[in-house]
């Protein structure tokens, strides 16, 4: 078999197409349409505020048969109103993923609560069940998921765990909009759902976040904890909030109404872009099975990954030469192809959770040494979070391009494989 010079090496590059290779957010000419009429016709109010996020909160959760939907001005915000609904405060536990997005446990730090880091499963990078068990103590008060890239965490395990040590569960779905796990949506297991609407997302609105839930408790706790003023008036019906009717808690998260707008317009079309999406990147894990040294990203049989935010095949480092993953990318890129590590490194080696500290009440922090104490962390401490980091790249999510180039990207990335096969790169 002939092989290709490389284009690092001087040869000719395998994608000649002009970057970005991936557009999102779409904008539909009905969303342009919703956002022209409210600007001319102004914001109508109900109860205090405008009447397209009621809608839009109405249809969200419907969409996931909740009883309870609740809009914010962005997920950090709904996973920090989450986190006091369950009722998370100074001192507390909270088991979080290491690998996720740092918003996923950093409202913890707001609420003076302690984040304990948990270790991933191999092969999907999700939360493992059996290290959160590993982790519970009388201290802790919840326990947060991420369904990493849009693959359900494991829920029949984890709400198992949940119930036999009566500790409520908030699942994280910024990646994950309408994700199932056995047939039922993500969001719909735990106490509390929390999505993200940010540009990114396949929900995306703009910049914004929503929560659901089936207990008007909580639901009433986190609306407390996010708004005030005459929504709270038409939203709080249990007698022992209404003394905080008036003022809320001391937080405004509402949400944009223009946010609300596009949200709703876009939820019409979530189960399409989701399915064009799912095309498309189930072709190019079929295009990645036969070439040595990738495997694609795992989908178990009993889940459907909805909005697969985010596209993490798995290179074998020992089947290229031991070639490093910054040097992988770098090959890759010089092929003309869109293609990144991850950048969002595991919690654990970033200095915001490194430490059980409390910035809020002391910013400037000695530096400690202390690592063998609970909380504390340091690089090895939770190997399979930092394997799965270290040998994984992100692609784009391709949801409309074509297949020829996705062809284009399997092409390169056979060329490169069968180079470093059999070649040291210098």
């Amino acid at each position: 078999m002939k092989i290709e010079k490389l284009a690092i090496l001087g040869g000719i590059k395998s994608i000649d197409d002009p970057h970005p290779h991936w557009s999102w957010p779409v904008t539909s000419p009905e969303e342009i349409k919703a956002v022209t009429q409210f600007m001319e016709n102004g914001c109508k109010n109900k109860n205090g505020y405008p009447v397209v996020v009621a809608e839009f909160e109405s249809e969200f959760a419907n969409y996931h048969k909740a009883k309870f939907a609740l809009t914010t001005n962005s997920g950090t915000s709904s996973l920090h109103a989450a986190f006091f609904a369950v009722g998370v405060s100074d001192g507390d536990e909270v088991i979080a993923p290491s690998l996720t997005f740092h918003a996923t446990a950093s409202p913890l730090k707001q609420l003076n609560a302690v984040p304990i880091l948990c270790d991933c499963e191999p092969d999907t990078g999700n939360i493992d069940p059996i290290e959160i068990e590993k982790k519970i103590t009388k201290r802790t008060k919840a326990i947060v998921v991420t369904h990493l890239c849009g693959h359900p965490c494991e829920m029949d395990e984890i709400i198992k765990i949940s119930k036999k040590n009566n500790i409520p569960v908030i699942e994280d779905c910024s990646h994950a909009h309408g994700s199932t796990y056995k047939g039922k949506k993500v969001g719909t297991f735990g106490e509390i759902g929390v999505f993200s609407m940010n540009n990114q997302k396949m929900l995306s609105a703009g910049e914004s976040g929503i929560l659901i839930t089936d207990k008007q408790e909580l639901y009433e706790r986190a609306l407390l904890f996010s708004d005030f003023g005459p929504r709270l008036e038409s939203g709080i019906k249990l007698k022992k909030h209404f003394r905080y009717r008036e003022t809320g808690l001391g937080s405004k998260y509402r949400i944009n109404p223009i946010c609300a707008v596009i949200a709703l317009e876009k939820l019409k079309k979530l189960d399409f872009y989701i399915e064009s999406r799912k095309q498309r990147l189930d072709y190019l894990s079929q295009g990645l099975l036969d070439i040595p040294g990738l495997t694609p990203p795992v989908t178990r049989d009993y889940v459907d990954r909805g909005a697969y935010y985010g596209y993490r095949p798995f290179i074998q480092k020992n089947e290229l030469n031991n070639i490093d993953i910054t040097t992988f990318i770098d090959i890759m890129s010089a092929e003309g192809m869109e293609i990144r590590q991850s950048n969002n490194p595991p919690l654990h080696l970033l200095p915001l959770f490194k430490e059980p500290v409390s910035v809020i009440k002391n910013f400037e922090l000695p530096n400690t040494d202390q690592h063998n104490k609970r909380g504390y962390y340091k690089k090895g401490d939770l190997p399979a979070s930092e394997f799965f980091f270290n040998n994984t790249f992100s692609l784009p999510t391709f949801t409309f391009e074509s297949e020829e180039l996705i062809d284009k990207y399997i092409n390169a990335f056979t060329k490169v494989c069968n180079h470093l096969r059999r070649n040291k790169l210098f």
